[in-house]
């Protein structure tokens, strides 16, 4: 994970994919972001069940904004319903000119109080969006589908969510203006930018209900040798949890895509009493540890500064 501040980013994993990939996404996105339309009068409904006073039917002080550019996006630039009203949303500052994880188009919104505090949109249509991921994030279930969580003490809250195949970031460190359960009322709520926008200032948090982690990747035996390549990005390690049979030979290949920080180094519990460690010493270098799992049970390997974790597991 980088070391600055949230709004570069950190969070994101690089991807990547070829040209008719990417267009046939896009595609899907232009496609999805007409049935988005549908969805407004639903926003609606939502916004007044769970506030304490109805939503406004006008429109939204940003919309002109987001409409003057929508143009020039391969998708559906989406705004929040929900918003607290110490947001300034006429005041909201929109760029298109930002890059997603794998290099794709990705727009961002930010929304500040005259405190300074603010909240931070990402809209982006991933390549490889299952090569994707929140780093030290926990799955949860949203009004989407499939989201992910990440809370970092009172500092940084911020959920991913697929709308369609738009993915969407939305994150603060101003928890005492937006909490957590805020925060995901944010990205349930939200809806392409139109003349006639639905909003609100109120919503009740929603309880962030989380899912079962999938079960860990186990890594093939092959002529005896179980072989597996661990990957470092930007948003953390692929596989993020694998395991291992017992008594059979390992050998795990380290390497990196992008500039991952101290994730170059990775400290890993071949023997969990005095754990090895691989450097790469460039982006396109690799390591490999060859070793015979003897130990029963989940182990956890991270970086040097215990940015990136993951967790490995010895089985029978």
């Amino acid at each position: 994970m980088y070391e600055r501040r949230p709004g570069d980013r950190r969070w994101s994993s690089l991807s990547s994919g070829g040209s008719a990939q990417r267009s046939s996404r896009r595609r899907a996105s232009l496609v999805f972001s007409a049935a988005l339309l549908i969805v407004v009068a639903a926003l609606a409904a939502w916004s007044s069940a769970c506030g304490d006073s109805p939503a406004v039917a006008t429109e939204a002080p940003e919309a002109k904004t987001v409409l003057a550019v929508q143009k020039k996006m391969p998708f559906q630039i989406m705004i929040p319903a929900f918003l607290p009203k110490d947001f300034d949303r006429a005041g909201m500052k929109l760029k298109i000119d930002q890059a997603g994880p794998g290099g794709e188009p990705m727009v961002e919104l930010v929304y500040s109080t005259e405190e300074g505090k603010t909240v931070t949109v990402q809209e982006w249509v991933p390549v490889n969006p299952d090569l994707e991921s929140l780093a030290a994030s926990r799955p949860i279930e949203t009004k989407w589908g499939r989201g992910w969580f990440l809370k970092q003490g009172e500092d940084l809250v911020a959920v991913w969510t697929d709308v369609g195949p738009t993915r969407v970031s939305v994150f603060t460190t101003s928890l005492d203006v937006l909490p957590a359960g805020k925060v995901l009322a944010v990205a349930e709520t939200l809806g392409p930018a139109s003349n006639k926008q639905v909003f609100s200032f109120d919503a009740k948090p929603r309880r962030i209900k989380e899912m079962a982690p999938p079960e860990p990747f186990k890594v093939p035996v092959k002529k005896g040798v179980q072989k597996l390549t661990l990957v470092v990005t930007p948003g953390g390690y692929s596989p993020l949890r694998f395991s291992v049979k017992q008594g059979v030979p390992v050998k795990l290949t380290f390497r990196q895509l992008g500039q991952v920080g101290c994730g170059n180094e990775l400290i890993f519990p071949a023997d969990p009493v005095n754990p090895s460690s691989l450097r790469l010493a460039t982006p396109s270098d690799q390591a490999v540890l060859e070793y015979t799992p003897e130990v029963l049970g989940t182990f956890e390997f991270h970086c040097s500064h215990l940015m990136y974790k993951g967790l490995v597991t010895v089985r029978e």
